[in-house]
């Protein structure tokens, strides 16, 4: 039976959208591929070649691929974020708009990538004025620190613009929120210039008061990896030891506790200016529960790190400047006494910017939230 034009036309519609589809499918899947093999990426530069050939493939997709290249954020190492950012930009930067409702949808989701999440923001903000504002302070519990901050940002400048007793309130909401350093800092002064002082120590969970011990040999720089007086028993530190110092001298241990807000420990005071050297510094922490917690670090010096004799931190740099959280490590504090010993290594520049010889530790969570420690059991009679 012949096929009349209706039927050969009806034919030909549903081969092309079968080739349409399959066209479509196979876009997807090596948009897919594409995306995998930019989160393959990393510092060393494994994977970079396949990385580079990928990136030609995202260069070219359409604006409506974007959704999903924000979604391959999700689990990507930093590199490989940076990399998918670069392509979204140039995706977005020749187009006339965006899937606005897709990229919402990625936001919302709150299990989604920290920076895919903030980028998918920016785009929001930048296509629908005012959208932001009305957002914004909504997110000051968001699981996005720079959303977050974005949030507490907010809080402090309504506080600003409000009467003293809501003003209190508002701050003291920001503080409890805030997880950057600065951030806290801010609202702690400003709560200071309305007459409600902040310990930062504590609601930073800085550690401010050390034993101390040195100074030992780091001639040369050769200290670093020679262990050293309590080095030597990492699993039995004892405060009631004598050692040898660098000049052959006995030390023994010295407590030394740090007014400054943030816990900086300045060994050039406590020990003495002494160049080419190594010194100990020991605290306990009572921990109310087991649990993971972040060491995080500002040291200007070489370092290690140990939580219960275990080396959780290492970053032998000289002289790089120093700030809060600037070295960062995963670690695990138990319910009971922690002790925590730090090694701090001074070289022999002269330079006066190479004299300082300080570091300072604080334990929070994974989000910045300071860990504060047990109360110490009362004494008995």
């Amino acid at each position: 039976m012949k096929k009349t034009i209706r039927q050969w036309a009806a034919l030909l519609i549903a081969a092309v959208s079968i080739l349409v589809a399959q066209s479509a499918q196979a876009q997807t899947d090596e948009l897919k591929q594409a995306i995998e093999a930019i989160k393959q990426v990393d510092k060393h530069g494994a994977g970079h070649e396949p990385a580079v050939q990928a990136m030609r493939v995202l260069n070219s997709a359409s604006v409506d691929q974007v959704p999903e290249i924000l979604a391959g954020m999700d689990g990507a190492n930093r590199l490989a974020t940076n990399w998918l950012r670069s392509a979204v930009v140039s995706i977005v930067g020749r187009a006339d708009a965006i899937p606005i409702e897709q990229i919402k949808s990625y936001f919302e989701n709150p299990e989604g990538s920290q920076l895919g999440r903030l980028m998918a923001f920016d785009l929001l903000d930048e296509t629908n004025e005012g959208w932001a504002e009305s957002i914004v302070p909504d997110l000051i519990d968001d699981p996005s620190l720079p959303l977050r901050r974005k949030a507490v940002k907010s809080w402090i400048a309504k506080a600003k613009k409000a009467e003293l007793q809501e003003s209190l309130g508002i701050l003291a909401t920001a503080l409890e929120k805030a997880r950057d350093v600065d951030q806290v800092q801010q609202i702690a002064n400003l709560l200071g210039e309305k007459g409600v002082a902040i310990d930062l120590q504590k609601q930073l969970g800085f550690l401010g008061t050390w034993q101390l011990v040195g100074a030992f040999d780091n001639k040369s720089e050769s200290g670093f990896d020679v262990p050293a007086g309590p080095e030597l028993a990492l699993d039995n530190i004892d405060l009631m030891a004598t050692y040898t110092d660098m000049d052959s001298k006995e030390v023994t241990w010295s407590q030394y506790t740090t007014a400054e807000p943030t816990g900086v420990v300045d060994l050039n005071d406590a020990i003495g200016n002494v160049k080419g050297a190594t010194a100990y510094c020991f605290a306990t922490f009572l921990g109310q529960e087991d649990r993971p917690c972040e060491i995080r670090i500002g040291c200007i010096n070489a370092h290690k790190v140990w939580v219960n004799g275990e080396l959780i931190a290492s970053n032998e740099i000289y002289h790089n400047g120093i700030s809060p959280d600037k070295f960062s490590a995963p670690a695990k504090i138990r319910k009971g006494e922690n002790q925590i010993l730090v090694k701090v290594c001074q070289n022999e520049q002269t330079e006066p910017w190479a004299q300082r010889w300080q570091f300072q530790l604080r334990i929070c969570d994974e989000t910045g939230k300071a860990i504060q420690p047990a109360k110490p059991a009362p004494a008995r009679d």
